[in-house]
């Protein structure tokens, strides 16, 4: 089997690594299917919180354009989506690379987002006759309507230091301090109680949409 996703458990804290380098880590079946082995077992485990990172020139290249979409069938990005929002983990994500249309949905499911200088955000679909409906409604909730808006019409890429002023991104740090910044962010939120994470958890997914209010706990 082609390894696209590596995992592992360390004081507590799981990493899940998007590890399609040749494909740039788009959101396939055989992506998704590793990806959410891995996080069956962290919550098997009794893993509270994860970091989700990346190898090779991209974070996330967003869905996979090889796969021919069905009417009625959730491509399996969005299942993958769907799984880190509901999931009982609290995620922080290490940024270094760009990120396109899907993976900036994934990514915004993480609690905390912690990029390098290497890291782009874009959204390209419109040029492709696509519009990517639930990457627009998470973006318009995180960084308002008209910032998201000129994103999907340009395409142009926010860099890491714009994607911190939008409110995207939450700290900007050099990419060798980028690991120990992450750890360190992720043993804060261990630290916390089991109230308190799934609280500040939860809060994030019900203020921005990914959860409807209804659901929270």
């Amino acid at each position: 089997m082609v390894v696209l996703v590596k995992s592992r458990i360390e004081d507590g804290i799981g990493i899940l690594t998007l590890a399609d380098e040749k494909r740039g880590n788009v959101l396939s079946p055989g992506l998704v299917e590793q990806a959410q082995a891995a996080h069956r077992e962290f919550i098997e485990r009794g893993v509270r919180v994860a970091v989700l990172n990346s190898e090779g020139p991209a974070f996330c290249s967003g869905r996979d354009p090889e796969v021919v979409r069905v009417p009625g069938v959730p491509p399996a990005g969005a299942v993958l989506i769907g799984e880190f929002e509901q999931s009982p983990v609290s995620w922080v994500a290490a940024v270094d690379a760009p990120v396109i249309g899907a993976g900036i949905h994934l990514m915004s499911t993480c609690v905390d987002v912690i990029a390098g200088p290497n890291a782009r955000f874009r959204v390209p679909e419109l040029r492709d006759g696509i519009y990517p409906r639930p990457v627009a409604a998470e973006l318009a909730r995180i960084i308002g309507p008209r910032r998201t808006m000129k994103l999907l019409l340009t395409a142009e890429a926010l860099s890491a230091s714009e994607a911190v002023a939008a409110g995207l991104v939450g700290e900007l740090v050099p990419s060798n301090d980028l690991t120990a910044h992450v750890t360190t962010r992720a043993q804060s939120l261990l630290s916390l109680g089991d109230d308190l994470l799934r609280t500040t958890r939860d809060g994030w997914h019900v203020r921005f949409g990914t959860r409807p209010a209804d659901e929270h706990p």
